[in-house]
C-alpha cells in the first residue's frame, strides 16, 4: 500500500527536493507552502506522515503541528519537524506539541528517507 506524505515548507527548493526524494522512493507526496494550505488539504490528501518546517510563511510549524493533531482522526499522525534552529529548546517544544522527531537543516537525505520509512511502518 502506498503511503501518503505531506510536506509543508515555505522554501520551494526544500519542498521540491523532499518531494523528489520521497516520490522516487515510492511514496505519494503532496506539498503545501504554509499553514493555511496544509490545513485545507489534509482531509482530502489524508497523509500517513507530515514533514514540516518549524518556520512557515503564514504561521509557525508548531501551530500547524498542534492544529493537525487536534483534528478528529489525526490524533496519532506522525509529524516530523524540520528546522534550521538546532537548539534543544526548539526540539523539546516540537516534541511536547506532538511531533515524533526533529531534524535540523541541512539534513542528510538518506537519513530523512530512513526516518520516514521507519515512522510510516510504525504507524501501519
Amino acid at each position: 500500500m502506498i503511503k501518503n506524505i505531506l510536506i509543508v515548507d515555505s522554501e520551494a527548493n526544500i519542498a521540491a527536493s523532499l518531494s523528489f526524494l520521497l516520490g522516487h522512493a515510492g511514496f505519494s507526496v503532496h506539498s503545501a507552502c504554509g499553514y493555511e494550505e496544509a490545513m485545507a488539504s489534509v482531509n482530502d490528501f489524508c497523509p500517513d506522515l507530515v514533514l514540516m518546517d518549524a518556520v512557515l510563511s503564514d504561521r509557525s510549524g508548531y501551530d500547524l503541528c498542534q492544529s493537525l493533531l487536534a483534528l478528529p482522526g489525526f490524533e496519532n499522525l506522525p509529524v516530523l519537524m524540520l528546522t534550521t534552529r538546532g537548539l534543544e529548546v526548539e526540539r523539546e517544544k516540537a516534541l511536547s506539541l506532538g511531533a515524533v522527531d526533529f531534524i535540523v537543516k541541512p539534513f542528510n537525505p538518506a537519513a530523512v528517507l530512513g526516518r520516514v520509512r521507519e515512522l510510516v511502518s510504525e504507524a501501519a
